[in-house]
């Protein structure tokens, strides 16, 4: 138990910083004397070592294990927040911004690894929404900080600090990360997995439209967060109305996420993901139509929530797809197509946009969810033989469950029945003697 709750904390740990630099940098900029611009190249540094540590994180999984591996990356992002926060200089903040991607990356890969192996698929649900409740966390700290006079540098020291309690958590639990590793009879050690390297792992069947499903993914989200603001304000809403859209987009995932965690508990990962694809669809259908203007707000909630199962169980049927040995390598490049596609697509929007209009947004929503579906069924197509006999060995498992819990109840049953007549007995006996 002490373990899922530094998971958790790890997750939300994870989401901290993500949101903080957007939040502040219009006064970072002043502060630092930066041009407005600025924060894309930041952006960009982090996104790279992200990409970068998240596609060699494999082989430190097989050196070092989990635990070892996130508790130092952990304490890498914590010290490139207290980076940012004393940083004289915007270039200073760059040199910093280099550890803090990596550190994100190692610690994306390394976790949702062990989520995917180790935990139900529930958990795999409920620990995505628990970044989302980092991410939310993120500019409330801002806030607060700025109310009491600290600024964007006490935001900073603050996450820093929440990030250094995190490490010490993970550091105190190193040894139940290592007995678990090794006593999970589903989990090779780590010095007998395959050391697969990354030109072999592309030529795995699936593994390159694992690559791409990913890629199209985060192209959906990371667009829908980035620009249905604008687009709302393009279709004549305020601009009040379009940031509280955007609010309301990341809210739909969380709380997507976290009702998605009890539908898992019915659900395969697959009919999940196909569910939350339908529910997107719907959304990008609506929008289209001539309908009045406030369904607009109601049907980016839509997307939000469609959104919401579809990357925590994709990432959870890894193992299922690939093996367990080739989880790790897998997982690494799904995270580096996840990053890309929300580098390169977003900001391609964006320039279209400038070029024609924001109303054009739903159409590239269309490209995205539909090229989502296609590498999806054809994933699905593909490794569907291991994904279904990893169903039936689920199935089988849970039934075992179900009799050793119902065989344990009996004997329970049995033992309190002896109890009593042993109690009983013992009454009687008394109550003879006291004649």
């Amino acid at each position: 138990m002490f373990l899922l709750i530094v998971i958790y904390v790890a997750f939300i740990g994870l989401g901290l910083p993500d949101t903080v630099l957007g939040a502040a940098w219009p006064l970072m900029q002043l502060d630092l004397h930066a041009p407005l611009s600025a924060a894309g190249l930041l952006s960009i540094i982090v996104s790279v070592g992200t990409i970068v540590s998240s596609l060699v994180t494999p082989r430190l999984l097989r050196l070092f294990g989990t635990g070892r591996l996130v508790f130092v990356s952990i304490a890498l992002t914590a010290v490139a927040s207290v980076g940012y926060g004393f940083a004289p200089a915007f270039w200073v903040m760059c040199l910093f911004a280099v550890p803090m991607g990596l550190g994100a990356g190692a610690i994306d890969v390394a976790m949702n690894n062990f989520a995917a192996i180790h935990l139900e698929s529930k958990h795999t649900s409920w620990l995505h929404a628990s970044w989302g409740i980092g991410a939310c966390l993120g500019p409330a700290l801002l806030a607060g900080s700025a109310f009491f006079g600290f600024g964007w540098r006490g935001a900073y020291e603050l996450v820093a600090l929440l990030l250094g309690v995190i490490a010490v958590m993970m550091l105190v639990s190193l040894p139940i990360w290592k007995r678990v590793e090794r006593g999970d009879s589903r989990q090779a050690p780590a010095s007998k997995m395959s050391d697969i390297s990354l030109r072999a792992a592309l030529r795995v069947p699936g593994m390159k439209l694992s690559f791409w499903t990913f890629f199209f993914y985060s192209s959906l989200e990371i667009s829908t967060s980035l620009w249905c603001g604008t687009y709302l304000v393009a279709r004549g809403f305020e601009p009040e109305v379009g940031a509280l859209a955007v609010s309301l987009m990341f809210a739909s995932v969380m709380v997507g996420r976290i009702l998605s965690g009890f539908f898992a508990i019915r659900f395969t990962d697959m009919r999940l993901v196909h569910a939350g694809i339908a529910i997107v669809v719907v959304g990008c259908m609506v929008l289209v139509l001539p309908l009045p203007l406030w369904v607009t707000p109601v049907c980016i909630c839509l997307l939000g929530l469609g959104c919401a199962p579809v990357y925590p169980s994709l990432i959870h049927a890894t193992p299922a797809r690939f093996g367990e040995e080739l989880s790790g390598r897998a997982i690494s490049i799904q995270m580096a197509g996840s990053y890309l596609g929300s580098i390169i697509m977003p900001p391609a929007f964006g320039f279209i946009a400038g070029h024609f209009s924001a109303i054009v947004w739903p159409i590239a929503l269309a490209f995205f969810v539909g090229s989502l579906l296609v590498c999806v069924c054809l994933l699905d197509w593909v490794t569907r033989k291991k994904l279904n006999n990893a169903f039936a060995t689920e199935r089988i498992m849970d039934v075992l469950q179900q009799v050793k819990t119902m065989e344990e109840q009996r004997k329970r049953s049995r033992r309190e029945r002896r109890r009593l007549r042993r109690k009983q007995k013992r009454e009687k006996l008394l109550k003879s003697r006291s004649r």
